[in-house]
């Protein structure tokens, strides 16, 4: 049976030796963002200060590579990328792998948004693509352009089909998602509902923990002296191997059951995680 509550953080009194991890990872939606999928300036100026202690940093998300790597340069630090759930890494300046879903596993997705109704958005390495007005009627438009970090919705017109990388459904009704989340997880079982009112459908296989073992291999990083914080079952896979898993203030059943702690839930409490870590660690060096 899954936990589903762990041990708050005290960012007083860290639970584990001063020195003991060596680089951070972190989903950004729900872990990084507010509700409106913006992140903070408090959460921008903590991930300066990390990389200016030197803590090489990953971000693990389900955005598009621009949601990401857009905020990499927005805050001016060095990071690895992981986008896309998995389907996109970014070096902090080239794409070095890319998963492509297959043409039949496109072809189902959109037959079961058909079918359901559900009104679908298309993801390939820099862009997502929708009827605007379809996805606007769900609601989750805002919250996807504002996770597009400036890139914003493309038309259908462009949408090539064949370097597709991840493929959400929404809904405006949250409970018809969760309706119809069994059906969708039958057939496709790496799905992750990652809001309310929307779900994610990466490409089957291909979670983000194959991506953050590919950036920790080729930066000379262990999992075991990784911090990481996430919220939602995408993040089930790499928290799970990580030494330090931390469950973000608002965070799923499956998540909680992988990590040890959890972040209190107050505002900017990434923010506070890692001013603690960088404080507590600049204390011991002066000792």
């Amino acid at each position: 049976m899954l936990m589903t509550t762990k041990p708050e953080i005290d960012f007083h009194n860290l639970p584990w030796p001063a020195g003991t991890i060596t680089h951070a990872i972190f989903d950004i939606d729900g872990t990084l963002t507010d509700e409106s999928s913006i992140v903070t300036d408090a959460t921008i100026d903590a991930l300066r200060h990390l990389d200016a202690a030197g803590v090489p940093i990953t971000l693990a998300t389900g955005r598009i590579l621009n949601g990401g790597a857009n905020l990499v340069k927005r805050a001016g630090i060095h990071a690895w990328v992981i986008a896309a759930g998995g389907g996109v890494v970014w070096n902090g300046n080239d794409i070095v792998s890319t998963h492509y879903m297959p043409t039949e596993q496109v072809e189902a997705v959109s037959a079961l948004a058909e079918r359901t109704g559900l009104v679908p958005f298309y993801f390939d390495e820099l862009d997502f693509y929708a009827d605007r007005e379809a996805l606007a009627a769900t609601g989750t438009l805002e919250v996807n352009e504002n996770a597009s970090e400036g890139r914003g919705m493309r038309s259908l017109e462009g949408l090539d089909r064949n370097k597709l990388t991840k493929i959400s459904l929404a809904a405006s009704d949250p409970a018809q998602v969760d309706q119809l989340l069994p059906e969708i997880l039958d057939q496709f079982p790496d799905t992750v509902q990652s809001h309310s009112n929307f779900v994610d459908i990466p490409v089957t296989g291909v979670t983000k923990w194959e991506g953050i073992e590919k950036s920790l291999v080729a930066r000379g990083l262990t999992a075991d002296t990784g911090l990481g914080v996430g919220d939602s079952d995408n993040d089930i896979a790499w928290l799970k191997e990580i030494g330090y898993p931390i469950a973000a203030p608002i965070a799923s059943a499956g998540v909680l059951g992988v990590c040890t702690w959890q972040l209190p839930n107050i505002e900017n409490s990434v923010a506070r995680l890692i001013e603690a870590k960088i404080s507590r660690d600049h204390d011991d060096d002066r000792a």
